[in-house]
């Protein structure tokens, strides 16, 4: 399990967020560093105490930090996060490596801008990980790109005092259930349990939304929409991906409706799913939709990692635009939210198979 706020544990974290960020910037300045380009998951906690989607395997590139030798840092990620810590600019170009390589030059020219805004373009800026065309890229904007992992590991190797801290036991009740999940799935053989996340997305979100979309510190009261995400490896590795939600206690009007909505967006966006470009499936949900599909948010690959090739998702430009062929394995999203429901698919010459077995209500069912 993961948790984005420690304070239940007895952690100070506005401290912790100083304390890693101040530390790493001191070491930016002994390695002479400008800049950070970061990538890495951790490294982006680290250095922003932000989190996304922490319990996936996924290789793919969801969001990046430029982090300054002095000032605040600035997150480009997508559109998922409800609370800014940070500046924030929206990521469109995100798992880049993975698609068209219009997708890399759009990564390259968003992070150039970013060191521009942060006046650090003409320093040394040191990166993590990155794919090679990423980096040549960069050096072609002229871009003095360096080997971070030095002020990296220099400021992580101490531990500041709320990163001592002794963890107290806690059970919030999104974490216990979870637990119940991924003891299941462990019995029946699943590899890598712990990438088993549920997500529950309230009704009441404006008044107590999550820090992130995959949170874990809400309790779950009546009325609240329950949404499970099965992102688990099952044996030999192989993931699994699909979604389903439910209602705790008797769903409302709205709720209703909205699952409604997500469930026919569900059914139509089944069709576009077969071999050859996903021109019409662009016509639903891309930026210029003629007809588009409320929810419907593309799909992504899937394999020994949570996110591979083929992707395609909601918003994308044109540009992006992918071709499906026979036995590439997808999953199927319609996030309208507080529903999400996901399908895992086979392409074959007829059309979408169905993999995940766990029936799809037509109706919100209350749970």
């Amino acid at each position: 399990m993961f948790y984005s706020d420690l304070t239940p544990f007895g952690v100070d974290m506005e401290r912790l967020a100083k304390d890693r960020l101040a530390r790493l910037q001191a070491a930016m300045k002994h390695q002479n560093l400008g800049a950070l380009v970061l990538t890495d998951f951790l490294n982006i906690r680290y250095a922003t105490n932000t989190v996304m989607m922490l319990g996936l395997r996924a290789t793919g590139i969801q969001r990046f930090a430029l982090i300054p030798a002095q000032g605040e840092p600035l997150i480009c990620q997508r559109e998922l996060a409800r609370k800014k810590h940070f500046r924030s600019l929206r990521f469109d170009a995100y798992m880049f490596a993975m698609r068209p390589p219009v997708a890399t030059e759009d990564f390259v020219n968003q992070a150039v801008l970013g060191l521009k805004q942060l006046g650090v373009a003409g320093e040394r800026v040191g990166v993590d990980f990155l794919n090679l065309a990423a980096v040549d890229g960069l050096k072609d904007a002229e871009i003095n790109l360096v080997d971070g992992w030095p002020a990296i590991n220099q400021a992580r190797v101490v531990k500041t005092i709320d990163e001592r801290q002794a963890l107290r036991k806690s059970d919030p009740p999104e974490d216990k259930l979870s637990r119940i999940m991924l003891d299941y799935l462990l019995d029946q053989g699943f590899e890598a349990g712990s990438e088993f996340i549920s997500i529950y997305d309230s009704s009441l979100a404006d008044s107590r939304p999550h820090n992130e979309p995959m949170g874990s510190d809400l309790v779950i009261k009546d009325g609240d929409l329950v949404i499970c995400d099965a992102t688990v490896a099952g044996p030999g590795g192989y993931y699994s991906d699909f979604a389903r939600t439910f209602s705790h206690g008797a769903p409302t009007s709205e709720t209703k409706q909205r699952y409604k909505e997500a469930y026919h967006s569900l059914q139509e966006a089944l069709k576009f799913v077969r071999p050859g470009p996903c021109t019409e499936a662009f016509r639903h949900f891309g930026r210029g939709a003629s007809a588009r599909l409320p929810g419907f948010d593309g799909f992504h690959g899937v394999g020994l990692c949570i996110y591979e090739s083929p992707w395609l998702r909601g918003g994308d430009p044109e540009k992006y635009m992918i071709s499906l062929e026979e036995n590439m394995i997808v999953a199927l999203e319609i996030n309208h939210y507080p529903v999400k429901l996901e399908h895992l698919l086979r392409v074959t010459a007829d059309g979408a198979e169905i993999l995940s077995q766990y029936p799809v209500d037509p109706e919100l069912v209350p749970a």
